[in-house]
């Protein structure tokens, strides 16, 4: 019983912070492309990177490592933001291996406790003497419980990590888009080519033409 209270201790402080991480990675992907998008078609790169930096979350870290790369060529800037997804990437799965091993090795930490909870059951019959079937019982029921606890801790850990894993795999695909379109404007950007507003601009909506001299 007491490996199960471990692992639930366990569990619900990974959840937690797992929680409270992915509520930090909030940063609106559109939005955050738009206001880059346009401060970078205005040749405003020192504002795009301010706004980033302004923005909380890992996206911002990741195009902002693009950005202070932005008079590199095409290729030196998309291997700078596949750099930056790398080592971002590690933090969206931490712990969560462990989530998993909970998982997998509740329902039998639960049924082992099952198992031992039953042969004491029976050894207290054997010492006391009294096999009535209430005794029995009694014993058998409390062991028992340690399995329903068990399979409890597994479900648990399995519904946090599926939805964990739904998320990054979420945020990922997030963060490689938008890292791709970064890469494609700092291209049209360093080409002297106008940014094609589908880039960052959401559909149905027109950025205004940058200043000319």
């Amino acid at each position: 019983m007491w490996g199960l209270v471990v692992c639930s201790i366990v569990a619900v402080a990974i959840v937690i912070e797992r929680l409270y991480f992915f509520a930090t990675q909030r940063a609106n992907a559109k939005e955050l492309l738009r206001q880059i998008g346009t401060r970078v078609a205005q040749n405003d790169v020192p504002g795009a990177i301010r706004v980033c930096r302004e923005t909380k979350g890992m996206l911002p870290r990741i195009l902002e490592f693009g950005l202070l790369r932005a008079d590199k060529d095409r290729s030196d800037i998309s291997e700078a933001l596949s750099i930056a997804l790398m080592e971002n990437l590690s933090l969206l799965d931490r712990n969560l291996a462990v989530i998993g091993t909970i998982a997998v090795i509740a329902p039998f930490v639960g049924l082992f406790g099952t198992v031992l909870g039953i042969i004491r059951a029976f050894q207290d019959i054997a010492l006391k003497g009294n096999s009535t079937p209430a005794v029995v019982a009694a014993g058998v029921s409390e062991a028992l419980i340690t399995t329903a606890a068990g399979l409890f801790v597994a479900v648990i850990s399995v519904i946090f990590f599926n939805y964990f894993k739904a998320r990054i795999k979420a945020i990922t695909q997030e963060m490689t888009v938008s890292a791709n379109q970064l890469a494609e404007m700092l291209h049209f950007h360093n080409t002297g080519a106008p940014i094609p507003t589908e880039l960052y601009q959401p559909v149905g909506r027109t950025a205004a033409a940058p200043a000319t001299s």
